[in-house]
């Protein structure tokens, strides 16, 4: 496996959640007052969460696009345009006026740039995954998969180190007038080296095989949706649970430990770290783990471990004692990163070659709307309604056993067959 294809599928992953976490931050801490105003802070965050919501709603079309494309035309050129479109959208994002400069403009503008980020974002996952495991020798897709879900955990890691940076050199001030745009801007240098590798790279040897036989479908995200409708719609079942719980510890809680426990910005930023570093670690262990005792096997048992999670995580943060909310951290970075680790060969093996960019995507980036893009909100809502966290904890618990469920009725695509093994 070259490392320019390595570095080519793990830098678009490390944009995408290194957006997702700067953006996701930012919403939580300061983007309420720039550009949704109001008396109401409640308000004025949930207005906030729902423009980070509108990044989402982009996404399933962005499969849709990038996936016709992907298997019609192949990963590589795909791959090199998602990255455009995302980075583009992530750069401009930094040179917006705010609510005080333009008006009503302000926020209209942001959305905007979150739908069509979203957009490239949806195109993104789906054709780096398929590059990557169909490059893999079969016996260790599991471990080269799970290299592409590290960029994820590299995102959170470099995105929290950057905030860190602007929180402890700046004054609130400062970072109200001019420093929230720094990460946005800097983003630029990883798309730029993201485009060239992905120009060197070449397309993977089973999509090539599939033109060299003329197996190319016409209409490949319609032949998806006609022919493997089960399978979609488990997939989405299998993912929504780790997307929600993701967003609502990479979002909810940034804005949960400052206002709701009263902790500092710092603090919480640095227990985002803590908990990229780690997760990391459990998706490289659980891609390893896959290879050796198989993928769904070891996918549910990732789904039962996150059944109970999210009530030791809460009951950890509640304590508002330093070292238990970085334990915490670790324990949570640990246990939602091993599913993520098993997913990217697991869904592969959903689909045949010919629609795989297109059926991962849909059932990724449906997920990701219906977990991720509404958790933050669902969270303040359930929070506000209850009173206490564990209403949350149940919201990610009754997904999980959903995960488990759809884990349990899915099987992989046996193309030699021709059908669902």
């Amino acid at each position: 496996m070259p490392w320019k294809l390595t570095a080519a599928t793990i830098v678009g992953n490390t944009i995408e959640f290194y957006d997702f976490t700067i953006y996701g931050t930012l919403t939580a801490l300061v983007f309420g007052r720039l550009f949704f105003p109001t008396s109401d802070p409640l308000a004025g965050t949930l207005l906030a969460f729902g423009t980070f919501a509108v990044g989402f709603v982009s996404r399933p079309l962005g499969g849709v696009l990038f996936g016709h494309l992907g298997d019609r035309l192949g990963r590589k050129p795909t791959l090199t345009w998602s990255l455009g479109v995302m980075g583009t959208a992530t750069f401009l994002m930094g040179l917006l006026p705010t609510y005080a400069d333009i008006g009503v403009w302000a926020p209209i503008m942001l959305t905007f740039l979150r739908f069509c980020q979203g957009l490239g974002i949806g195109g993104e996952w789906g054709g780096a995954v398929s590059l990557m495991v169909e490059s893999a020798p079969p016996s260790r897709r599991g471990w080269y998969g799970s290299l592409v879900q590290t960029g994820s955990g590299f995102g959170i890691i470099l995105s929290s180190l950057t905030l860190t940076t602007l929180l402890a050199t700046l004054g609130t001030g400062d970072l109200l007038a001019w420093g929230w745009r720094i990460p946005f801007l800097v983003s630029v240098v990883l798309v730029g080296v993201g485009v060239v590798v992905r120009m060197q790279i070449q397309e993977s040897p089973e999509f090539r095989e599939v033109k060299a036989g003329e197996r190319v479908e016409r209409a490949p995200v319609w032949q998806t949706v006609r022919r493997h409708p089960r399978t979609i719609a488990l997939a989405i079942g299998m993912y929504v649970a780790i997307a929600a719980f993701g967003f609502v510890i990479g979002v909810f809680v940034i804005s949960y430990t400052v206002q709701e426990l009263g902790l500092s910005r710092e603090l919480a930023v640095a227990a985002n770290l803590v908990n990229g570093v780690f997760y990391v670690i459990g998706i490289l262990v659980a891609g390893a783990l896959s290879d050796r005792i198989g993928r769904r096997r070891a996918y549910l048992l990732c789904g039962l471990l996150l059944i109970p999670a999210p009530f030791l995580y809460f009951a950890l943060i509640d304590t508002r004692s330093i070292p238990l909310i970085l334990a915490g951290s670790v324990f949570v970075g640990l246990v939602s990163g091993l599913p993520y680790g098993v997913q990217a060969a697991l869904f592969c093996e959903l689909f045949p070659a010919r629609l795989r960019y297109s059926g991962i995507s849909l059932g990724f980036q449906v997920a990701t709307v219906l977990g991720g893009a509404l958790a933050p909100t669902v969270a303040s809502l359930l929070f506000a309604a209850a009173g206490h966290s564990w209403a949350i904890s149940a919201y990610i618990a009754g997904l999980a056993v959903i995960m488990v469920l759809c884990t349990l009725a899915v099987r992989p695509y046996s193309e030699t067959k021709g059908i669902i093994a």
